[in-house]
């Protein structure tokens, strides 16, 4: 016993010990910042690295800030796998672009700004709300960069030659659209769908839009226990709000004894029977929309605010945020805290906008309109943006999978579903 609590003291100590340091290193470099130049620092993410490139070299050029910023593109499926190599060897990166679903992952390797530094008024003064999920004790884990929003796609001439003339606004009205928009043939296959929800392997962005309509019932599916101290799946959590009502509305679409059968397992990937024509609504996010233009050009279809909660008084949707976040292998902290402020400011935004084709994480840079109506519902659609600690994105996705599936094929209730999940989800955030 005295042991165990030798050994917390020990930890307690050093973290203390290290928070303190941080803070120094971050204070004294921001006293100096003027007097420092040729500040050189290498970043790896899974954003393109031309475009990467191509926005920092412009930028600190036209700024006359003496910067380099040394990016290397990561593939998604082996970035984890290549940073844990490379911290393991002590030649890791400065910094990472940081998306949300990462946070748990990697808040222990990553070099939090102290509040001291960057105030917690500010960050939340500067950025969107969703940024948020970057804070905690310490400080701001990553500086907010942009982030992709949930949106919905719809095909004009479906809605036109239904005699709908606007796109739907709350899940209510999607429902209602199944019976003017659906079509089967005589041998009740599916050949036009009105919306594709209710299965999971051939919905595309299936695991974003289950989040998107628990967050929005007022479920984040997993908060911060204060008590203990950890993290914890909040899906069956009644008191928060019941996730059953998410999932029964959901996977309706997929019940052909119900109003709203629109689709099944048998079609193609909902991304393609809306390409083809064949789908009077996708929902994805704002980095597909030059995929679906180029995939057909010929498509008649616009961008509209994904569907809310029926009397829903806020709005909200799920987006991919992206951060930049300084590694504690860093040999230059405070370098590199000053290269990435200069990276997410408002004067950087005006040079990657065009490129990545995101709204900016700076309330600052989001206006509420844009000569471009696309870009106008992105923006917006940013600002309501939500995410929620996710473990591990890869295991959580087989976890909403089996959610799904156990329910659609009668293998489990409603509530056991539910139970299942979050049973598994706490012991990925246990572990």
């Amino acid at each position: 016993m005295k042991n165990t609590k030798l050994f917390q003291y020990v930890v307690l100590g050093l973290f203390v010990f290290f928070l303190l340091v941080g803070a120094i290193l971050f204070s004294t470099f921001r006293s100096s910042n003027s007097a420092l130049t040729n500040i050189s620092i290498t970043v790896w993410g899974t954003l393109p690295e031309n475009s990467f490139n191509s926005f920092s070299r412009n930028y600190f050029s036209d700024s006359d800030l003496k910067y380099t910023v040394n990016y290397t593109e990561k593939d998604p499926a082996i970035f984890d796998r290549d940073l844990i190599e490379a911290l393991a060897g002590g030649v890791g990166p400065d910094a990472i672009v940081l998306p949300t679903d990462l946070i748990l992952r990697y808040f222990n390797k990553i070099y939090p700004i102290p509040y001291t530094t960057l105030p917690e008024t500010a960050f939340k003064d500067t950025f969107i709300q969703e940024g948020e999920l970057y804070l905690n004790s310490s400080g701001a884990l990553a500086l907010p960069l942009m982030v992709d929003p949930l949106v919905m796609y719809w095909n004009r001439d479906i809605f036109n030659n239904a005699g709908v003339t606007k796109p739907p606004t709350d899940w209510a009205q999607v429902s209602s659209l199944v019976p003017k928009m659906t079509k089967l043939d005589k041998a009740q296959n599916i050949i036009t769908s009105a919306i594709a929800l209710g299965e999971y392997r051939n919905v595309n962005n299936s695991k974003s839009i289950l989040s998107a309509l628990f967050v929005q019932i007022g479920n984040p599916i997993v908060a911060f226990d204060s008590g203990s101290g950890t993290f914890k799946s909040i899906l069956r959590d009644t008191s928060s709000a019941d996730s059953s009502i998410a999932l029964q509305f959901y996977t309706n679409f997929s019940n052909s004894s119900k109003s709203e059968y629109s689709w099944n397992r048998s079609l193609v990937n909902s991304l393609d029977f809306f390409t083809n024509g064949d789908s009077a609504i996708y929902l994805g996010f704002a980095s597909e929309y030059m995929t679906i233009k180029n995939k057909n050009p010929n498509l008649n279809f616009d961008v509209a605010l994904l569907p809310q909660a029926v009397g829903a008084k806020t709005y909200s949707t799920f987006g991919n945020m992206f951060g930049l976040a300084i590694m504690k292998n860093s040999a230059n902290p405070a370098g590199t805290f000053t290269v990435l402020t200069s990276l997410s400011s408002a004067a950087a935004f005006s040079y990657w906008k065009d490129i990545f084709n995101l709204p900016s994480a700076r309330k600052d840079s989001v206006p509420d309109i844009s000569n471009s109506v696309s870009k106008t519902i992105f923006n917006r659609s940013a600002i309501i943006s939500k995410g929620w600690y996710d473990p591990n994105s890869a295991k959580t996705s087989a976890i909403f999978q089996d959610m799904v599936e156990s329910y659609t094929t009668g293998r489990e209730t409603l509530d056991g579903v539910i139970n299942t999940a979050s049973e598994r989800l706490d012991s990925l955030l246990n572990n």
